[in-house]
């Protein structure tokens, strides 16, 4: 058997071709052209029509997902696509009829620990990504939970701070972008000279430091208020940033500070799957479309 799993992006949309062992036999991507719904369409149908032994095909992205009908109720930043029927569209291109599945990335994120990655343990779990924003997926009993409209697990919006600066939300505040921000200010730079890799790797000075405790802070927040809603066995942080070893230590020290913390506390870890999130996201989707059709 052979997977076709897309991870649909604003700028790339990276697609790979796994066997039933979740092994990488192709791996590539092609600049997202979502200017109109037929350039988008046929772009990815060029890809899967290459192809004439497929088993199915995964789609990771962005926005609200309607899982049952494929239809992207919001299309995050392809906004183009927004009330598409993602799946009716590219099979309507295909040459031959594939089962096609779609799922929001961040859910694809959690999908993807559960498949192979650092929850394949645990049956209640719950991954937060950091990056332009911040984003989500909460497992319950081995199942992603959608909630109502498909909005569930979008973290980003939670309102964690409504005195400073009217309402902020966490995409402002425990994002990546919010950190390089926050130390862009306090060093008078540009944010668009700043990286989150610098950041880190600028520790030693005390004015850094502080910056990367307060956004520390912020993100231990929204592991809390999620932990005390949902009591999850294990919390897993994913995003560029989540790969440098020096960010959990922080975001560990902010949690311990946590008012009643150590009476709801989870586990709480890095993801294993970083950049190929979506791609593994998207093969547990397929793999489990075929098995429900067996």
């Amino acid at each position: 058997m052979k997977f076709l799993c897309f991870d649909v992006g604003g700028t790339f949309v990276k697609y790979a071709v796994f066997n039933e062992q979740a092994e990488f036999l192709v791996k590539d991507k092609y600049p997202t052209d979502s200017s109109t719904p037929a350039k988008f369409f046929t772009q990815m149908a060029a890809i899967a029509n290459q192809y004439n032994d497929l088993t199915a095909i995964g789609i990771s992205f962005p926005g609200f997902i309607d899982t049952d009908s494929g239809v992207a109720v919001r299309a995050g930043a392809l906004g183009q696509l927004d009330g598409q029927n993602i799946v009716q569209s590219l099979s309507a291109k295909l040459d031959r009829q594939v089962p096609v599945a779609i799922e929001n990335d961040a859910k694809c994120a959690a999908l993807a620990e559960k498949l192979n990655g650092n929850a394949q343990d645990v049956h209640d779990f719950a991954v937060i990504t950091l990056g332009t924003g911040v984003g989500g997926g909460i497992v319950i009993n081995n199942q992603v939970l959608h909630g109502a409209g498909f909005r569930a697990g979008e973290f980003g919006m939670m309102v964690t701070d409504y005195t400073a600066k009217g309402v902020a939300t966490l995409h402002d505040l425990a994002s990546t972008r919010a950190l390089v921000t926050r130390y862009a200010e306090a060093k008078q730079l540009s944010p668009d000279e700043v990286s989150g890799e610098q950041i880190m790797a600028n520790l030693a000075d005390p004015t850094t430091k502080s910056v990367v405790e307060k956004w520390a802070e912020h993100v231990a927040i929204a592991i809390y208020n999620l932990v005390v809603t949902n009591a999850p066995q294990r919390v897993l942080i994913g995003g560029g940033i989540s790969q440098n070893p020096l960010v959990m230590p922080f975001i560990q020290e902010a949690l311990q500070k946590m008012p009643s913390w150590s009476d709801f506390q989870a586990e709480v870890g890095t993801c294993a799957h970083h950049n190929d999130s979506g791609l593994i996201g998207a093969l547990s989707l397929a793999t489990k479309t075929v098995k429900e059709a067996s």
